[in-house]
């Protein structure tokens, strides 16, 4: 009996594996919204209970019911077996120190896959009792290595952190006067200069962006701190660039400066909110990717943010579950994640990327709209994943769509649109005379990473063939109404300065902005980006 539910066990584990890996290397829990203990594994655990019991049960009745009642069993259990096989080698796929993707992709990856797999294939299909008894085998010698993996993950993630720890921690207290200057910092996620102004494409329509060109300070050489969300906001926020960040559970991210080589919790650095909070001003931020609530509450009177996509095996929905709706969840995500499984029409992992993604822009945009018409709000930094792929709008029909075959121009329609929505906010809240608006990015658009995804167009092969890593960053200041250009290469690491000058009242004309960029130019060069 032991043995037959060591096999049980190893079978059940296997199908899951990849969430296992996961948790064992411990690298999500940083990025993830809700305790991972409730939301991924509570459901794994129930899953592979349900497949022990199930296999266990079906495996005891064929055998008292006698071998000779149990036709074709083999088949079935060998059938039933790719599902563990598939995701086993996913997993495996995982701790690969090297370019996977990059092997798949090439065209004789699959014939020699083929080939390789025609010996196992033509015994299975000849031999399905040996095969099956091999395949037994196999799972019961693999228990020592899940048992290990198994106890990994608890100790690496589930058992490490406490479930407070994924909670948002207390907001600093809110000071009841209307602020005399107050600044909306937007930051559209990979948004491209060169796409969005200078290489337009004829067909791709902005009317928001043209508008709040047409009446701010417009830079044409402006570049982000870095290359990646995870190093250029933690820059931004601090005005200082990053060397390196690394996450070190889910409130800490250590981040090593150009003036502090000893990395340091990203918390414990002073950073533009504490400088706001210093001129005693509300602040809040309304975000995506990294956990603003956990990291910066201190520093904020409000704050509200999404996770982004986590790896595979431990992916979240956009809203907290019960554990019925959870195992459901979870079921379509490892279902979508076995081998070539994902390529049939209708069950590709984008399918639910996409629909999770229009429920975390969907839930950000409302609170946008929210933080930048209360009154009380000084400061605000609003971080959206717009245009950052997956494409989840349609410019064509001017809405929100999971479906597939929308590009990055379609994005970054998404972001115009949403800067129409965020700036009516303002208007109609009767706060456009002090507030300033600032639009920019964390970094431009990549299409060396999103390239060999299954969501790369021939309308975004036909637009990435020019540097797309400049950032846009308009600066709109309360009275103004006209354009004024600024065309030297600068470093955005900057803002931070400008924004302060903003609500000092030091900054009240352009050309105040293009003087502190000139200071500023030699401290953060562009170079070494």
């Amino acid at each position: 009996m032991l043995r037959r539910l060591a096999i049980c066990f190893a079978f059940a584990t296997c199908c899951f594996l990849n969430t296992w890996v996961e948790f064992a290397e411990g690298e999500n829990v940083y990025f993830a919204r809700y305790d991972p203990f409730r939301v991924v594994a509570l459901p794994v655990l129930a899953w592979q209970i349900f497949i022990v019991l199930g296999m266990w049960g079906s495996w005891e009745f064929i055998r008292r019911c006698g071998r000779s009642k149990a036709n074709g069993i083999d088949a079935v259990f060998l059938s039933a077996c790719v599902v563990p096989l598939g995701i086993t080698a996913v997993a495996v796929v995982r701790l690969l120190p090297f370019d996977v993707a990059r092997v798949v992709r090439s065209r004789l990856f699959w014939p020699v896959i083929l080939v390789l797999a025609a010996a196992p294939l033509r015994f299975v299909m000849l031999r399905p009792a040996a095969a099956s008894r091999w395949m037994r085998s196999i799972l019961l010698y693999a228990v020592p290595v899940l048992v290990w993996i198994f106890i990994q993950g608890a100790r690496a993630t589930l058992l490490r952190y406490p479930r407070g720890a994924y909670a948002d921690g207390p907001f600093a207290v809110s000071y009841p006067r209307m602020p005399r200057l107050r600044v909306v910092w937007i930051v559209f996620d990979e948004l491209s200069q060169s796409v969005a102004f200078d290489s337009r494409p004829t067909d791709l329509k902005l009317p928001n962006f043209d508008r709040l060109k047409n009446e701010s300070f417009y830079t044409t050489g402006a570049h982000a701190p870095a290359g990646f969300t995870e190093s250029s906001l933690p820059a931004l926020v601090l005005g200082e660039r990053i060397t390196a960040a690394t996450p070190q559970g889910p409130s800490s991210l250590l981040l090593a400066t150009e003036s502090q080589p000893n990395a340091r919790p990203w918390n414990s650095i002073p950073n533009v909110f504490d400088a706001a909070r210093a001129r005693n001003l509300n602040t809040a931020v309304v975000g995506w990717y990294h956990p603003y609530g956990r990291l910066l509450n201190r520093s904020l009177t409000q704050s509200y943010w999404t996770a982004g996509w986590l790896s595979s095996g431990v992916e979240e929905p956009s809203e907290s579950q019960t554990l019925i709706a959870g195992m459901w969840f979870r079921a379509r995500m490892q279902l979508i994640t076995l081998p070539l499984l994902g390529r049939v029409p209708g069950m590709s992992p984008w399918i639910y990327r996409r629909e999770e993604q229009i429920q975390r822009f969907s839930y950000l945009l409302d609170r946008a709209r929210q933080v930048v018409a209360d009154p009380l709000v000084g400061l605000a930094l609003i971080h959206l994943p717009a245009p950052h792929p997956p494409a989840i709008y349609s410019r064509v029909r001017q809405t929100l769509t999971s479906e597939s075959g929308h590009s990055y121009l379609d994005g970054v329609a998404l972001a115009d649109r949403t800067l129409g929505i965020l700036r009516n906010a303002v208007r109609r809240a009767g706060l456009e005379d002090r507030t300033a608006i600032l639009v920019s990015s964390d970094h431009g658009w990549r299409p060396y990473l999103w390239r060999p995804t299954a969501e790369w167009t021939d309308e975004d092969e036909t637009v990435s063939h020019r540097d797309t890593s400049g950032i846009p960053f308009l600066l709109k200041l309360p009275a103004q109404t006209a354009a004024r250009r600024y065309d030297r290469p600068f470093n955005t690491v900057v803002t931070k300065q400008i924004i302060l000058s903003i609500l000092d009242g030091r900054v009240q004309q352009p050309d105040s902005i293009a003087d502190l960029i000139e200071v500023a130019a030699s401290s953060f060069p562009v170079s070494g980006r």
